[in-house]
């Protein structure tokens, strides 16, 4: 992963991704570059109350100008840690891009076909994973918290470009964006038990750190390997390896105390 500070709004991008940059544009957004900043909930683009929705909107705006797209471009999901997954249709073009209410219900991922639409996934800790098969031009991206990654929501996206679209998953290019790490993601016994059940074993799933009395679940790994055991090539999966936490000069992090959200954006040109 790479960062650009050059332009207005710093972001940052998977260096897999770029070589097909012609025909897809993917950007994640930091918590830098509102205008005017904020120390707290600097550069947010989620609707969820914590600064006035204008002041979302017109971060949303600036995003859009930056990367010479429309703001009605964008495609939200509602986002309730699930594993459901949407095919955005040309319809669907600005769901949720002006409001909570017309967010993609029930949805915590999203895939499309279609060009000049730009899928939105948002978070603060939670794993953002957006997904390139160039084969078939298909773009798709998912939000993975503890619950997503449980239910194996990426092998759930793969399963969909299979069904939908016909992608080999040998073609299929992921990027595993900022979010909380093992270094930080202290979790209990019921989550415990929950990744034991859905993986078979905790082995390099949940960890002991020093730091904590409880253990702590690498969400990196996890979805690696649900990407991996889905067909996914590990040589085409990239993880960006940046803790939100830790790095919460760069992007929120719920465990830190932000309500703001950053972005992981994926569209076809």
């Amino acid at each position: 992963m790479i960062f650009n500070n050059s332009q207005e709004i710093p972001f940052a991008q998977f260096e897999n991704l770029l070589p097909f940059n012609k025909s897809v544009l993917h950007f994640i957004t930091t918590r830098n570059g509102s205008i005017p900043p904020s120390v707290e909930n600097s550069f947010t683009i989620g609707l969820n109350g914590v600064v006035d929705n204008q002041t979302v909107l017109e971060n949303r705006k600036i995003i859009a100008k930056q990367f010479h797209i429309s703001p009605d471009s964008f495609v939200f999901a509602s986002q309730v840690h699930g594993s459901r997954v949407a095919i955005v249709k040309d319809e669907d073009r600005g769901r949720g891009a002006f409001d909570r209410a017309s967010y993609l219900n029930d949805v915590d991922a999203m895939i499309t076909h279609k060009k000049g639409i730009c899928l939105i996934t948002q978070a603060a800790d939670c794993v953002p994973i957006l997904f390139h098969d160039p084969k078939k031009n298909v773009i798709g991206a998912a939000h993975a918290g503890w619950k997503g990654t449980v239910s194996k929501i990426p092998a759930e996206m793969v399963k969909t470009f299979i069904s939908e679209f016909n992608s080999n998953p040998s073609d299929i290019l992921v990027g595993i964006g900022p979010s909380i790490g093992s270094c930080c993601y202290e979790v209990g016994n019921e989550v415990v038990e929950l990744v034991k059940e859905a993986f078979g074993s905790i082995d390099g799933l949940i960890l002991e750190n020093d730091k904590f009395t409880k253990p702590v679940f690498d969400l990196w790994e996890a979805n690696r390997k649900t990407l991996i055991d889905s067909g996914i090539m590990p040589k085409n999966i990239e993880m960006a390896g940046l803790c939100t936490k830790c790095q919460n000069n760069f992007f929120f992090s719920a465990r830190y105390g932000d309500k703001g959200r950053f972005g992981a954006a994926i569209m076809l040109k």
